[in-house]
């Protein structure tokens, strides 16, 4: 192909007598746009009449019973979730038709073909600005606020719009006008100086991006609500584990049961604090980041071309989420999606570009299946679809040598081996650790508790929006990899992760299908920049060389130019340096202030914190003991008081249901402990069931029943970092064994 300034070799002209280039890929095209609207309809059709009863056959309460007070946040979504998943085969079913175009397309004469693709574009064109308009009319209610009224998210403005335009503008004339598209391929043309300047500007920007999301102590007391509450339970994931804790066999992360082992080695080495573990957070995303940088590298074939196709990648992976714009959240805050989620299945990514670029040999394919296999022991839900696309980009590019089924069941013995000992390493660590082998049950039980039993979901608020823009595009990466892989590409490399971003988008979109909030949706827009990237590459690379614009391709390059407005979002380093220097001052958003634990020695937390009783009255602390700290940073405060947390979640907000409450009591009295710390506030069903096992609340008359007409009657409640705590005393074991030595 000619260059088109991301480092695209020139192909060879046609010899004489041999089809001229492009002649079967633009077939295959055809073939993709007319089979497009026969596919859509009929898995539309499928969709909606098999979702219901599909759903139906998957409907289950997961074994949980919710209390009386969280029933109301519990919408199971089984015809949704059962129509998103017979979605997914739209981009299949598509390139089965690619696949078998051979047969049927001849009979359709070729000015017929090119009009109907055409109208197929356009119409494409059409449903994108009807989603755009959809979306801004959109009203999220009671089910969404919680009865907190209602709200509107729009994403992205009319000015972004035009600005993306412009872009997409200048970029069309860049390419169609010889003198400077030979500007533009003198500039992306490689070199030694080239690499390792683009290289040094992205290892710059991503520190600039995420330097808003190191914290303190102090820093974290000024931050927006939202980022200080989610805060609390990855940094108590991570504690959880400093706190004699196991993932997966006596604790159940809801993030990540994996990455706290690597958060946990500089924390013990140099310090417990919110800042090492916020800086070695941002390490690992940055790294991870920069995975994509090497990808788009590598694709590109050229440094200043993926340097230019990185940077809107960044700053839309780490979108602004909530906040003033002195004081906000990003992507980037919430350590949940990055580097929890995101991180291993983009080092995954990485691991595929280079194994396809290379050769895809049974040696090679060994490491990349022993880290798709620990991506999704980490997290299930990102971990999956992340190695299902590696599996599919390695069959794309595979398929058609003549030696492709050989190949692809020693590929396959090669990838057993990998997931096995990705899981053999696992249970090595917990053995070592726990004296067990991992449980399969604590690494599905969040997906469980969310996607089957419905706690917390929340359905789409309608077909058109942005989220069918997102589903779009990523089953566009997979039709675009299809059609370029039947149509014998050179480019194999390009090919293969056109189908991995697009199956890792789609596969990663659950995480909105089950929670259709608004904000979730900003969670995936790291996966649909990767995925406009990769097609700005394809269509740059044929404007380049054919200088004819399709509507297909205008629309590409829109969308990656609102991506880019998104570097408009940038933190400045003066910013952030003031951030971090600067006090505590009092917001509507910070309005509790920061609350330090208790010191060490002070003996009154001490013995509120874990205790024997003896009498009604008197509690004696005991270093080491084992209790159950229901605060979603249980984990910490144990850790500084030196007790053991034995509670396998964090938090009571991470146990809505009487089974999760009924295990931290198991694990309580497993043990040897009595004691346990709740939140008060919290939901009078959770004290029902401690009634039931024979816990008594701490009041300034000792031990008492709970009474419902008077709350928490004269309970004993000291303030600890996030509210008023209650402490709660198992009366059948006063005196358990742990607590007597």
């Amino acid at each position: 192909m000619a260059s088109a300034g991301l480092g695209a070799p020139a192909a060879a002209s046609a010899r004489v007598g041999e089809p001229a280039p492009h002649t079967l890929r633009d077939e295959r095209a055809l073939a993709a746009w007319l089979s497009a609207i026969p596919c859509a309809a009929v898995v539309a059709l499928a969709a909606w009449l098999l979702g219901p009863p599909l759903g139906t056959l998957t409907a289950s309460s997961g074994g949980y019973t919710f209390t009386p007070e969280i029933v109301r946040v519990v919408h199971p979504e089984p015809t949704e979730h059962a129509r998103y998943l017979i979605a997914l085969i739209l981009p299949l079913a598509i390139s089965l038709a690619v696949g078998t175009s051979s047969r049927w397309l001849p009979q359709i004469a070729p000015r017929t073909a090119r009009s109907g693709a055409t109208a197929v574009q356009a119409l494409l064109a059409a449903l994108v600005a009807a989603c755009y308009v959809a979306q801004h009319q959109l009203t999220y209610g009671a089910i969404y606020t919680q009865d907190q009224g209602t709200l509107q998210a729009s994403y992205f403005t009319p000015a972004t719009l035009l600005a993306a335009a412009a872009l997409a503008g200048t970029t069309i004339a860049v390419l169609w006008q010889e003198r400077t598209r030979a500007v533009a391929r003198s500039l992306m043309r490689d070199s030694r100086a080239k690499r390792i300047a683009a290289f040094s500007l992205a290892v710059l920007a991503t520190a600039l991006w995420l330097s808003h999301a190191v914290e303190t102590d102090r820093t974290l007391a000024n931050a927006p609500f939202d980022m200080r509450f989610n805060f609390a339970f990855t940094l108590n994931e991570t504690f959880a584990l400093l706190n004699g804790l196991t993932p997966l066999v006596d604790f159940t992360a809801q993030y990540g049961s994996l990455w706290p082992y690597v958060v946990a080695l500089p924390m013990s080495a140099l310090d417990k604090s919110v800042l090492v573990f916020s800086i070695t957070m941002c390490t690992i995303s940055g790294l991870a980041l920069l995975s994509i940088y090497s990808v788009l590298r590598r694709t590109a074939r050229s440094a200043v071309g993926a340097l230019l196709l990185y940077l809107p990648f960044l700053a839309t992976s780490v979108f602004w989420v909530l906040g003033e714009p002195t004081n906000h959240s990003t992507v980037a805050t919430y350590y949940a999606i990055f580097p929890l989620r995101y991180a291993g299945p983009y080092f995954l990514a990485l691991l595929t570009a280079r194994l396809i670029e290379r050769g895809v040999r049974p040696l090679a394919v060994y490491p990349l299946f022993v880290v798709g296999g620990l991506t999704i022991l980490n997290n299930l839900e990102f971990g999956v679809p992340a190695l299902g696309a590696s599996v599919a980009a390695i069959a794309w590019t595979a398929a058609g040598a003549p030696d492709a089924p050989l190949r692809l069941r020693r590929l396959a013995l090669a990838a057993a081996a990998g997931v096995t000992t990705a899981v053999a390493l696992v249970c090595l660590v917990t053995l070592a650790r726990a004296g067990s082998l991992p449980q399969v049950d604590r690494l599905t039980d969040y997906s469980r508790l969310f996607a089957v039993a419905g706690f917390a979901l929340m359905p789409v608020p309608g077909l058109l929006g942005l989220h069918l823009v997102i589903y779009l595009t990523h089953a566009a990466a997979i039709v675009v990899g299809t059609v370029r892989a039947a149509g014998r590409a050179q480019d194999r490399l390009l090919t293969g992760m056109l189908v991995w971003s697009g199956i890792f988008g789609l596969g990663s979109g659950t995480y909105y299908i089950g929670r259709s909030h608004p904000l979730p949706l900003k969670f995936l827009f790291s996966a649909w920049a990767l995925t406009l990237a990769l097609l700005t590459i394809v269509v740059v690379r044929e404007l380049a060389q054919r200088r004819r614009l399709s509507i297909a391709a205008a629309l590409v390059l829109l969308g990656f130019g609102v991506a880019a407005c998104s570097i408009a979002q940038a933190p400045t380093p003066w910013g952030e340096a003031h951030r971090l220097d600067s006090a505590y001052v009092p917001t509507e958003e910070s309005d509790n202030g920061p609350r330090p634990l208790a010191p060490p020695t002070d003996p009154i937390p001490r013995r509120f914190v874990s205790a024997i009783a003896d009498g009604p009255h008197r509690f004696v602390y005991a270093r080491g003991a084992p209790i159950a700290i229901m605060l979603r940073t249980g984990h910490r405060i144990a850790d500084a008081y030196g007790v053991r947390n034995v509670s396998p979640y964090s938090g009571i907000e991470s146990a809505p249901t009487v089974e999760r409450i009924e295990a931290v009591l198991d694990a309580l009295e497993r043990a040897g402990g009595n004691t346990l710390i709740l939140p008060n506030p919290v939901d009078a069903g959770v004290f029902r069931v401690l009634e039931r096992r024979g816990f008594r609340l701490v009041t300034h008359h000792g031990l008492d029943r709970y009474d419902p007409t008077v709350p928490h009657g004269d309970a004993v409640m000291p303030l600890w970092p996030y509210n008023y705590v209650i402490k709660w005393v198992d009366t059948r074991h006063l005196h358990p064994e742990w607590l007597r030595r």
